[in-house]
């Protein structure tokens, strides 16, 4: 639960509004300094199309978006902090449990809203059944 959300779920986390300050974030490289196709980008130097996974400056840096024509930006929130903003911005909650030892399901659920059986299985571990459940709950409920 402790483990940051992969760069495709932060990216759509960002266009669907989640703005909370996280201790980790993403950066890619969207183009290079140089026109070259091996030439770096940023700041920071890293070739384009590189993806990095930085820490402690949205946290310190609240709201901040650095996105720019030579890098995108976003946080990189963990499972439980996505869960829980799930739950307090729209009050839909996510829950993993095991069918077996090698086999995970989550279920999702709405307050004041019967989502009737809106469950995903046959995961391999527990994060994997939480980042599914997360891309539905984002592509399909909010």
């Amino acid at each position: 639960m402790n483990t940051p959300v992969s760069f495709e779920l932060a990216k759509l986390l960002k266009e669907k509004g989640f703005d909370i300050p996280t201790k980790k974030y993403y950066e890619y490289a969207l183009k290079s300094k140089k026109d070259k196709e091996d030439g770096y980008s940023g700041s920071f130097g890293w070739k384009k199309g590189e993806l990095n996974l930085q820490s402690d400056y949205f946290q310190n840096n609240s709201k901040s978006d650095f996105t720019s024509e030579m890098w995108y930006m976003c946080s990189a929130p963990t499972i439980a902090e996505v869960v829980m903003w799930l739950y307090e911005k729209h009050g839909i909650w996510i829950t993993v449990t095991s069918i077996s030892q090698e086999s995970w399901q989550c279920h999702m659920t709405k307050k004041g809203d019967s989502l009737g059986k809106c469950y995903l299985e046959d995961f391999y571990n527990p994060t994997e059944a939480y980042e599914a459940a997360i891309l539905y709950t984002l592509n399909n409920l909010i």
